[in-house]
């Protein structure tokens, strides 16, 4: 039962829920291909009524990859330990949560692909309320009009409905931050979708910066300067599908573009993330390279070539992009950047990564998935800018001992050089790695009985010194059928366990990413 904006009362049961964490990315069956027959054709007669597979590896199948689809408001969570009374902010969370299932020549797509929901959890006074709500992006609303899913493979406009062409595929399911008052939720194949911080209400499906946004596509990981408040993002395949050109740009404090320029990468592949500093913009190409043959038969955009170079690219700050140098060295599949700093013309920059594909749900041209090459570790990169004759990186792997994804850092050390980072570690070593650089140790926090989803990082007081805080995120009990609890551990004293947890009285909505914004950036925060 829904009302009539298609939330489902959380009085009625929560169906298909499914915990989306660190232990989910990179175990996708990988795809077969499709053929020509597959490609977009209308739908037909009524709307199907919703009913979605069983099977793990079909698009909003059971297990771990299970659908949600309920909008939840749940005010005052009971809470177990001690919330820190001056924690006074929000964490929040998005993920993909399938609105509807595919048509069965779909059923393959990957999880990727489902839409964005979005959860919040608002700390005030050792309270906790928590609220979730889908983004409703142009694809949102035009399915939920139709009571059926109209798009069809991941990133492949070919495959749609005849009736979507026009509207942004965008999911805006991976990321989100809060700048300029405004929470802005990402998809790396479209513009951010912007909704109110506190209530959750989308006011803009398709953020355009004040029309200064001339790209197509926006990262799922932009940085923000400590020092300036600017904030720094790119797009890749920004004129359109496989295009090259890359979109980069900054926007003020204020969110106002100040800065723009597009450069041309290699090839068209992805560039999930990227490393700012106070000089530099810091691109990394890597070997999962789009594949108009497979889209043209109605499969999904990428495919993993190990044959083909990985590229990092360099570029001066502020710049036309005439400057851009692209480097090559050894090929690694590279997803996300711990930190990065500029000193002089050396470029020194952190980075979780693997040897071979880490999205075996995007298919390998030359060899099936190896889950040894796969395990991602912990890779230092250095470039040097003054030799002009010297077009290679240098990498190397610190802290070998260490395996995981997700890696992050103390958000208010983007740019800057930075003593601690942090990575989900995954296996049997599975938790939350917190890494010192500058002592060269490591510490894993780990609750027993859990499977962490991603953390994040939150000070424990706006000034705080780098890394004097928690770690703040989902914890999914193995022993409850995946209840979740939202869990806070003390970076001070990570051995004593968690300090509180917020005891969710059901699995909650599963993410991708989280992010951290302490109430002073929220307009409206201190009467909520």
């Amino acid at each position: 039962m829904a009302d009539a904006d298609g939330r489902t009362p959380v009085a009625f049961e929560v169906g298909r829920r499914g915990f989306l964490g660190a232990a989910t990315i990179g175990t996708g069956a990988a795809l077969a291909g499709l053929t020509a027959p597959n490609l977009a054709r209308a739908a037909e007669g009524p709307a199907p009524q919703v009913d979605f597979p069983e099977a793990s590896g079909q698009f909003g199948g059971g297990g771990p990859l299970a659908n949600n689809r309920a909008e939840i408001d749940l005010f005052d969570c009971e809470v177990e330990g001690q919330l820190p009374h001056d924690l006074d902010g929000v964490f929040y969370r998005v993920g993909p949560d399938p609105q509807y299932p595919k048509p069965p020549q779909y059923a393959g797509d990957i999880m990727f692909d489902g839409e964005g929901h979005v959860s919040l959890f608002r700390i005030k006074d050792g309270h906790v309320d928590y609220r979730t709500r889908y983004a409703r992006t142009q694809r949102w609303k035009a399915q939920h009009a139709a009571r059926r899913s109209l798009f069809g493979m991941y990133r492949n406009p070919l495959t749609d409905d005849p009736s979507v062409k026009g509207l942004s595929r965008g999911t805006a399911n991976t990321q989100l931050f809060l700048h300029h008052g405004k929470l802005l939720v990402f998809k790396e194949d479209s513009p951010p979708v912007y909704m109110d911080p506190l209530t959750l209400e989308t006011l803009d499906d398709y953020y355009t910066f004040g029309g200064k946004l001339h790209s197509q596509t926006h990262t799922a990981h932009p940085k923000i300067d400590p020092l300036t408040g600017e904030y720094i993002s790119f797009g890749y395949e920004a004129g359109g599908l496989l295009s090259k050109d890359i979109f980069v740009f900054s926007a003020d404090k204020d969110g106002n573009v100040n800065w723009s320029t597009t450069v041309q990468a290699p090839y068209a592949g992805m560039m999930h993330d990227f490393v700012v500093t106070q000089r530099h913009v810091v691109l990394y190409l890597t070997n999962m390279v789009a594949d108009m043959d497979r889209i043209n038969a109605g499969g999904v955009h990428f495919s993993y070539d190990s044959h083909t170079p990985c590229y990092i690219g360099v570029m001066r700050r502020g710049g036309d992009g005439k400057d851009l140098r692209w480097f090559t060295g050894q090929n690694l599949f590279c997803t996300h950047s711990m930190g990065g700093w500029s000193d002089g013309d050396r470029i020194t920059m952190d980075w979780d990564g693997g040897e071979g594909n880490q999205f075996p749900f995007f298919p390998s041209l030359h060899e099936p998935f190896d889950p040894t090459k796969s395990t991602g570790l912990i890779r230092r990169f250095t470039i040097d800018l003054s030799s002009r004759s010297n077009d290679r990186y240098q990498v190397e792997t610190i802290y070998p001992e260490v395996s995981g994804v997700l890696s992050r850092q103390d958000d208010r050390f983007h740019t800057l050089p930075y003593r601690y980072g942090y990575l989900n570690g995954v296996g049997p070593r599975g938790g939350w790695w917190i890494i010192d650089h500058q002592e060269k140790k490591t510490q894993l926090a780990s609750v027993p009985d859990y499977s962490l989803s991603e953390m994040t990082f939150v000070p424990r007081e706006k000034d705080a010194p780098e890394g004097d805080g928690y770690l703040i995120g989902i914890g999914s009990s193995t022993k409850e059928s995946g209840r979740s609890d939202l869990i806070l551990i003390d970076t001070q004293d990570v051995a004593a366990g968690p300090v509180a947890r917020v005891k969710m009285p059901f699995k909650c909505v599963g993410q991708v990413h989280g992010f951290w914004a302490d109430a002073s950036q929220i307009p409206g925060a201190d009467a909520a």
